[in-house]
C-alpha cells in the first residue's frame, strides 16, 4: 500500500472515530432530551389525572341536571297536554251552554211575547173602559176614582196606596184627553 492510501485510510479511521464520538454524544443528548420529554409527559399525565378528578364531579352534576331538566320538561309537556284537554272540554261545555241558551230562548220568546201582548191589550182595554166610563160622567167635573173604594175593611196604608194610584190614573186620563184634543 502506498502512503497515500495509508493516509487516506488513517483519515478515514479518524473520520469514523469522530463520527462515532459524535454519534455517542448525539445518543447521550437524545437520551437526556427523551428523559426530559418523559418527565414532561409524566407531569402532563399527572395534570390530566388531576383535571379528570376535578371534571368528573362536574360531569356527574351535569348529567343529573340534564336528567332533572328532562323530567321537568316531561312534566311540563304533561301539564300542557292537560291544559289543552281542559280547554277543549271547556269549549265543548261552552258550546253546549250556548246551544242550551238558544233552545230556551227559542222556546220562551214566543210565549213571553204573546203574554206581554195579552197584558198590554188588557191594560189598554181597561184604560179604554175607564175613559168611556169617564166620558159618560164628564158632566161631573170632579175626579172619578178609578179603583174601587177600599175604605170598608182595609187599613189606612192600603187606602193611601189606592188613593195615590187613583190620582196617578186621573192624571194619565187628563193627559190622554189633552192628547186627543190636539
Amino acid at each position: 500500500m502506498s502512503t497515500e492510501s495509508q493516509i487516506l485510510f488513517n483519515i478515514s479511521i479518524i473520520i469514523q472515530i469522530i463520527l462515532f464520538i459524535a454519534f455517542i454524544i448525539l445518543v447521550f443528548v437524545l437520551t437526556g432530551a427523551v428523559k426530559k420529554l418523559m418527565l414532561k409527559v409524566d407531569s402532563l399525565n399527572d395534570e390530566f389525572t388531576n383535571f379528570k378528578v376535578k371534571v368528573d364531579p362536574l360531569i356527574e352534576d351535569s348529567k343529573q341536571l340534564v336528567r332533572r331538566l328532562n323530567t321537568i320538561s316531561e312534566k311540563i309537556e304533561g301539564n300542557i297536554d292537560s291544559v289543552r284537554e281542559t280547554v277543549d272540554k271547556m269549549r265543548g261545555v261552552i258550546d253546549e251552554v250556548i246551544d242550551f241558551k238558544k233552545r230556551i230562548q227559542e222556546k220562551i220568546e214566543p210565549p213571553l211575547k204573546d203574554t206581554i201582548t195579552f197584558y198590554t191589550s188588557v191594560v189598554k182595554g181597561i184604560k179604554v173602559f175607564f175613559e168611556k166610563l169617564r166620558e159618560g160622567k164628564k158632566s161631573k167635573k170632579e175626579e172619578i176614582p178609578i179603583l174601587p173604594d177600599t175604605s170598608s175593611g182595609l187599613n189606612e196604608k192600603f187606602q193611601s196606596d189606592f188613593d195615590d194610584i187613583n190620582k196617578e190614573l186621573n192624571e194619565v186620563r187628563k193627559k190622554l184627553e189633552e192628547m186627543k184634543k190636539v
